[in-house]
């Protein structure tokens, strides 16, 4: 009797499983999530945590005047099968600053994932106006619902770029004026390509950052050359570089040549 239970109990439990897994396959079959897949933000050590990051920023600031237009690249992910069909998904745009003439709204009637693929890319390409000269662009897009897909998480179904033209010295700009002097688009340029990541080999020694290489995005806790030769070696290299050739600010002759002190 005690075998007859517990075969009937090992037939039920089969069966449960069975249907089970037909379930989660037929969920897993009939339909296809659809998600942007922001980056994640990176901890102080550039690793990846679990947060994702809320938008994607982007400045023409240190961009040549002749660059008039840049494109956002969005992940966008699926979850579901592969078909032998491209598939296109729905995005609107849910609020945001910009006008139709601060960006190409075609952008969005593109968005395709290919037959054979889950992943593809929503590029959204914004224009250089003169009023980014004085303010930030926003734009959040949001996913929705199509004959294709339906909606993944709700927390990544929004994504939101901002863009500027803006010009603003690094914090340490402030620091070291009295060696750099006024602040410029031009100056700042040929110091991150004077003064790039492996160009001088020696390290922050005081400060919050004491043991991290020097270069322009790091520069020295303190402005004393005694302390850091290396750096004021590569100033020089940059003060020079501004004496043997006239530079003006946007390649405006009518503005002072830049120079350093």
């Amino acid at each position: 009797m005690k075998k007859i239970i517990l075969y009937m109990i090992m037939a039920i439990a089969g069966m449960i499983a069975v249907s089970c897994d037909k379930a989660i396959d037929e969920f897993d079959n009939s339909t296809n999530y659809i998600y942007f897949d922001m980056p994640f933000v990176l901890d102080q050590y550039g690793r990846k945590t679990t947060v994702r990051e809320d938008s994607l920023m982007y400045s023409f600031a240190m961009d040549d005047p002749s660059m008039t237009e840049y494109t956002f690249k969005i992940p966008v992910n699926s979850v579901g099968l592969v078909t032998d069909q491209d598939r296109g998904f729905k995005v609107v745009v849910e609020s945001g600053t910009a006008t139709g003439n601060d960006w190409d709204e075609t952008s969005l009637s593109k968005g395709m994932i290919p037959a054979g693929e889950l992943i593809d890319t929503l590029r959204v390409t914004v224009k250089r106006t003169d009023v980014l000269k004085k303010e930030w662009r926003t734009i959040t897009f949001r996913l929705e619902q199509n004959e294709h897909f339906a909606l993944g998480a709700a927390e990544l179904l929004k994504a939101k770029i901002s863009f500027t033209d803006i010009l603003q010295p690094p914090t340490w700009w402030a620091t070291w004026e009295r060696y750099f002097g006024e602040f410029s688009r031009e100056k700042y340029a040929k110091w991150q390509e004077i003064y790039y990541l492996g160009a001088d080999p020696n390290l922050e020694k005081y400060g919050p950052d004491t043991g991290k290489q020097l270069y322009w995005g790091q520069m020295p806790y303190y402005t004393m050359s005694s302390w850091y030769p290396s750096t004021f070696m590569f100033i020089r290299k940059l003060k020079q570089y501004f004496i043997d050739n006239e530079v003006y600010p946007d390649g405006d002759t009518s503005k002072p040549r830049i120079t350093l002190p």
